[in-house]
């Protein structure tokens, strides 16, 4: 059993089945919790988890995370702070479908920041990749009708989480200018920590506006899963599994995204696919399989 749970496929599988979940939760408590409390708490929790694990590279290379502060600070708010607070706002207003297929975007949306932020040449055939999937998501944000661009009536919802994804795809380009004398475990606490620095006043903010919530059991519960399940386990399973078998298969495993969200928003929220989900789900995998067949050659 022990190596079955440690087998690459099943850990990547693992993390973005949690990733997966940790929109179903954020579209369930929508009404009860509020997008900036849900990101604190949770990276709070997170970051309680992560202290016996990271501490010790995070003293050890204290001097390196002070000699780029400025570059740690940028990653922490697009990860932690902007990404999140957009998703789980986005969620107030679509669904987990809506969501899981504009995420299977963010192969294609990251390989053209790369293009433009790191110079990493694309053939034709990866340029009409990234406009097949950005219909795609397109199709789905304006739910299949082009029309509504001249009302601009379309879903305020999908269009933060199309930003959302935007910042994240970002962020992992940066990745590549991180400093390799660095580590990965010293990295991500700092990252976390800037990360929570940014969303105090947000969080001050927020409730200054009068917003609040009730902790139950339920509530408590969410709390427990996205700070541990999406936050701390899909961290430690992605990183493993791209430690045995590489970045560019892991990175495949993305694509599970809006399947695992599409099975979890009908089982457990009962949302419906409708046709235009379809009419996406194939524009997106078909530029998805052109980018990465350019890669593969």
């Amino acid at each position: 059993m022990q190596r079955f749970l440690l087998h690459p496929y099943v850990l990547l599988s693992l993390a973005v089945l949690f990733w997966a979940g940790n929109a179903v939760v954020g579209r369930a408590y929508a009404t009860d919790l509020p997008p900036i409390a849900m990101v604190f708490w949770r990276w709070v929790i997170a970051g309680c988890i992560l202290f016996p694990l990271c501490i010790k590279p995070f003293v050890r290379d204290l001097h390196i995370i002070r000699a780029n502060l400025p570059y740690i600070a940028l990653q922490g708010f697009l990860s932690i702070t902007a990404f999140n607070a957009l998703l789980y706002w986005g969620l107030h207003y679509t669904t987990v479908v809506n969501t899981s297929l504009v995420q299977a975007s963010m192969p294609v949306i990251t390989l053209f920041f790369s293009w433009i932020i790191l110079r990493r040449g694309l053939n034709p055939l990866g340029i009409i990749g990234i406009f097949v999937s950005l219909t795609g998501v397109a199709w789905v944000v304006l739910r299949g009708d082009f029309a509504t661009l001249s009302t601009l009536s379309f879903n305020p919802g999908d269009m933060l989480i199309l930003v959302a994804i935007t910042l994240w795809s970002i962020y992992t380009v940066l990745l590549a200018k991180a400093p390799v004398n660095l580590s990965r475990m010293a990295f991500t606490f700092s990252a976390v920590l800037s990360g929570l620095v940014f969303l105090l006043p947000l969080y001050g903010w927020e409730l200054s506006t009068g917003v609040s919530f009730h902790l139950n059991s339920n509530t408590i519960l969410a709390f427990v899963y996205i700070g541990i399940f999406p936050s701390v386990l899909s961290f430690l399973c992605w990183n493993k599994g791209v430690e045995l078998i590489g970045a560019t298969a892991a990175g495949t495993f993305a694509n599970l995204m809006p399947v695992f969200g599409a099975i979890l928003g009908m089982l457990i929220l009962g949302e419906v696919l409708q046709s235009f989900h379809y009419v996406g789900i194939i524009l997106i995998f078909c530029g998805i399989y052109l980018v990465t067949k350019k890669n593969k050659s």
